[in-house]
């Protein structure tokens, strides 16, 4: 019902104020924000989180005191449907922003350049076209810090260390794209760092653990995202159930540790929440699918100079995805995608099929894409020609990248400590989801995502 309007108002004040769009009305007209059930929310991703993990460490041989105590505080899911495609940079650019990839623009790890070979990573946090969680925090006057969030460089926000170029100069070149003193504080921190040294995924997230903890000490930021990646890297060299990918997440549940203690020594434990989730599950691999044959072999494209695609172009691939030069040449989309379902029905039927675009456009997937070439278990996708054949062998044991929908691309979710209720069966949660349950839990809105709280694992309020 409308508010009674003062008499003491004049009419044209009175058309006024029903004749303006709401966000141009006094604040007290308008919808009232979500009381903030918690003051500090520390975001935790996991490379490669498979939920099998916490749900079957027995299975999994592993030793995870410090996860194991979160998530018998609080709840866990069985499995967290992430984005397609399942890689790094999409998901946990749907992580921060709770839409899919197609809307926030971010539709693979690197941006697409067949001659190249597509070496650009999608570091630059200006290509995402709607707002991430710390933009909607700091808009409430609320404090966000990053270290090593995927597609962060450039991103306002209070304190930043974001991930960036891992090739040779890499430590002066996070001095340049951090907060002043960041970096050097984690150096004096971990008692010295290479220029190189996080080149070993292991050192990486050392270096990543102790910004966060210097974070939480020194600047007790209300949003904290952070990334750490030693398990992609084991069980995409090793493949997943290996004793890398055990190590690996041993060592991370240690930085995990480390990550509560700091918080519990700035005491801060009564009032923040912990979101430890991931990016993608893992598949085991043996052979690698190369489609840029398929389309040499169909007069697409031809081979250039050191392997590379030659600048003629007319369709390439990117990973699994399809890519006309012109993508509005429906009907040369039309001839492509029917070439490789006709190659997945023959002499390749049962390695992989075709994701055809009306799909990808159901799962908010790279619009630039004519199809995509859907992998079976055992197999993965590269752009590459190497040895000019379709199926060549790789010394990989692990990929990921494939259908959200396929259990073995499932990421992991606890969620623990201030405002999250205890025990909660979730049987699968959406990752667009995670980033509005983080905004609610600090007491803010997402109105440009997706996804939406995940009210059922959240307690009630208490009042301020």
């Amino acid at each position: 019902m409308p508010r009674p309007i003062p008499r003491t108002l004049s009419a044209v004040t009175i058309l006024l104020a029903w004749l303006l769009p709401a966000t141009s009305r006094p604040a007290s007209a308008q919808a009232a924000a979500p009381a903030r059930a918690s003051d500090h929310v520390i975001v935790i991703s996991i490379d490669g989180f498979r939920p099998a993990f916490y749900l079957d460490a027995a299975r999994e041989g592993v030793r995870i005191p410090n996860l194991d105590r979160l998530r018998n505080a609080g709840s866990a899911a069985e499995g967290v449907v992430v984005s397609y495609p399942s890689m790094t940079y999409p998901s946990h650019t749907s992580l921060a922003t709770g839409v899919a990839p197609a809307r926030h623009g971010i539709v693979s790890n690197t941006k697409f350049d067949p001659p190249a070979g597509s070496p650009m990573w999608y570091f630059e946090n200006q290509a995402v076209r709607v707002p991430a969680l710390w933009d909607v925090v700091r808009r409430r006057g609320l404090t966000a810090a990053g270290a090593s969030w995927p597609v962060t460089v450039g991103a306002t926000m209070d304190a930043l260390f974001p991930e960036s170029n891992q090739g040779p100069g890499w430590l002066s070149r996070a001095r340049a794209e951090s907060t002043p003193g960041l970096v050097d504080a984690a150096v004096a921190r971990l008692g010295g760092f290479g220029e190189d040294d996080n080149r070993d995924p292991v050192q990486r997230d050392r270096f990543t653990a102790a910004v966060a903890t210097y974070l939480i000490e020194t600047r007790r930021p209300n949003l904290l995202m952070l990334h750490l990646m030693e398990t992609d890297a084991a069980q995409h060299a090793d493949g997943p159930f290996s004793p890398a990918a055990r190590t690996a997440i041993e060592h991370i549940d240690a930085h995990v540790g480390a990550i509560v203690s700091a918080v519990d020594a700035a005491g801060l434990t009564a009032r923040t929440t912990f979101i430890v989730t991931g990016d993608h599950g893992f598949s085991r691999v043996h052979t690698l699918i190369q489609p840029n044959v398929v389309l040499r072999e169909g007069g697409w494209l031809r081979a250039g100079e050191r392997g590379r695609i030659a600048d003629d172009w007319q369709v390439a691939a990117h990973a699994m995805a399809i890519r006309l030069r012109n993508p509005a040449d429906a009907e040369l989309a039309a001839r492509v995608t029917a070439r490789f379902e006709e190659l997945a029905r023959g002499r390749y039927r049962g390695i992989f099929r075709v994701i055809t675009r009306r799909e990808l456009d159901a799962r908010g997937a790279y619009p630039e894409a004519a199809c995509f070439i859907e992998p079976a278990e055992g197999y993965y996708v590269s752009d590459g020609l190497v040895d000019d054949a379709v199926l060549v062998a790789t010394d990989r044991r692990g990929a990921h990248g494939f259908l959200p929908t396929e259990p073995r691309m499932y990421t992991g979710l606890i969620v623990s400590g201030a405002g999250i209720k205890r025990g909660v069966p979730l049987p699968l949660v959406r990752q667009i989801d995670i980033a509005p349950t983080v905004a609610r839990l600090l007491g803010v809105e997402m109105p440009e995502a997706d996804g939406t709280p995940i009210v059922g694992v959240l307690a009630a309020t208490p009042s301020r």
